[in-house]
């Protein structure tokens, strides 16, 4: 990663507590005892985006952020062609346990130690790409966003944490976010795309920058070219949403 960018920090700092636990195989655990958030919660979250994603079979995907691989082996059983999973920094366990997972379970997942903001680098492009668990914890989010769009050949499943909201996406007419006036009242509209920027640490995690209202969500992902389609509330304060790329 150039160091321009500065430091993309992720949620946790090593494998023994990192967010993706894989079950590889019947009573054989990566996280056995269960810790933070749960010994399902890859399989959990799964079944929350495999009916969002278009059929995989011999396609590319990349998963962006992958930690200890769980999604991107998955991808791998659903008959990818090929899956790279990336994730940097403070989870090189995670990728030598996705590793791991991977050699387990017989599955040709290639896992690497890369930032998300260097994705131009690979010099090709992928049909599907997942994009989870990483937005709020990137400090230039929109760099990010547009290597990934760089690289894009198809489609994005895109997760993050938000603002409270009521489960609706409802957002001002285009016609009046267009050219804003600083002393207008849409600024002060809740419907305006925005951000709340993290100075310190949100709930003793010292990972977050952001975190955007459901707004600021689709505004982002149109800015870097991405086209919002389905839309997924998994709670009140987070959102999954299904991208197709703007032609």
């Amino acid at each position: 990663m150039s160091h321009a960018f500065g430091t993309q920090r992720r949620r946790y700092r090593s494998a023994g507590n990192h967010c993706k636990s894989s079950g590889v195989r019947p009573l054989v655990w990566t996280n056995p005892a269960g810790q933070f958030p749960g010994i399902d919660y890859p399989l959990r979250r799964w079944q929350l985006i495999e009916p969002l994603l278009p059929d995989v079979k011999g396609k590319s995907c990349l998963d962006v952020g992958c930690s200890s691989g769980f999604f991107s082996l998955k991808l791998k059983e659903l008959g990818a062609a090929y899956v790279l999973g990336i994730d940097f920094e403070q989870q090189p366990q995670a990728i030598e346990q996705a590793q791991f997972a991977a050699r387990t379970l017989g599955l040709d997942v290639d896992f690497r130690i890369m930032s998300a903001y260097d994705l131009a680098t690979l010099a090709r492009k992928f049909d599907v790409i997942l994009f989870m668990g990483l937005f709020y914890h990137l400090r230039h989010p929109l760099v990010a966003l547009e290597a990934a769009r760089a690289v894009c050949a198809g489609s994005m499943i895109f997760q993050t944490i938000t603002m409270p909201h009521k489960k609706k996406l409802s957002e001002l007419d285009p016609a009046t976010i267009t050219n804003v006036h600083r002393d207008s009242s849409t600024m002060a509209d809740d419907r305006f795309p925005a951000l709340r920027f993290v100075e310190g640490t949100l709930d003793g995690d010292v990972t977050c920058w952001f975190i955007p209202n459901l707004q600021a969500v689709a505004a982002m992902l149109r800015s870097c070219g991405f086209h919002p389609g389905q839309v997924t509330f998994t709670t009140e304060k987070e959102i999954i949403v299904s991208c197709t790329l703007v032609k």
